[in-house]
């Protein structure tokens, strides 16, 4: 019996899930496509083939980066129909607790600094995110910038090591009183 390949969208889905975490942990200038390509089986020339260029594979991790989050509002809100947004919270903290959409998305950011086509997709990312939210719930344009506001403290806590999962309220209580150890 032979072995099965895969086809080139399915390597793609494959080198995305990988590059995310390889992004995350060295960003745009510092990742190494050959390292994403060792973890696939196949050759560094082959993942630019896949996307191009290493920009266009770091902006299609941002765009699957944006979905997952859009996945997980929708989901939250679909099973908490009545009172959305606290769910989409919850989900949102659970979606970050292994540190990859945190990772990338600081790396996004500091790499937006510099370059316009990712300052455009990290814009993209949060008014993709804005929009499912508005879409799942009754929150006003108030309610949704402190939703985001709090997203945006939660991922800075998450990256610091401050543990979320009992809320932003109980992460940023464990930070009063603390003395600094630098």
């Amino acid at each position: 019996m032979g072995t099965q390949r895969s086809t080139a969208p399915q390597r793609r889905v494959d080198a995305v899930d990988i590059g995310m975490r390889v992004f995350a942990d060295h960003g745009l200038t510092t990742a190494s496509v050959q390292k994403v390509a060792d973890q696939m089986g196949v050759s560094q020339p082959y993942v630019f083939r896949l996307f191009g260029s290493k920009r266009d594979f770091f902006l299609a991790c941002m765009h699957e980066m944006e979905a997952r989050i859009r996945r997980v509002l929708q989901q939250a809100a679909t099973q908490n129909p009545g009172d959305p947004l606290p769910a989409m919270r919850a989900g949102f903290r659970a979606l970050i607790a292994d540190g990859v959409v945190t990772g990338l998305w600081l790396q996004a950011c500091a790499a937006a600094r510099s370059d316009e086509a990712v300052a455009a997709g990290c814009r993209a990312v949060i008014g993709g995110i804005l929009d499912e939210a508005e879409h799942w719930s009754t929150a006003g344009p108030g309610e949704l910038r402190d939703t985001l506001a709090l997203g945006a403290l939660v991922v800075m806590l998450q990256a610091l090591s401050v543990d979320v999962t009992g809320g932003s309220q109980a992460a940023i209580d464990s930070l009063r009183g603390a003395e600094a150890t630098w």
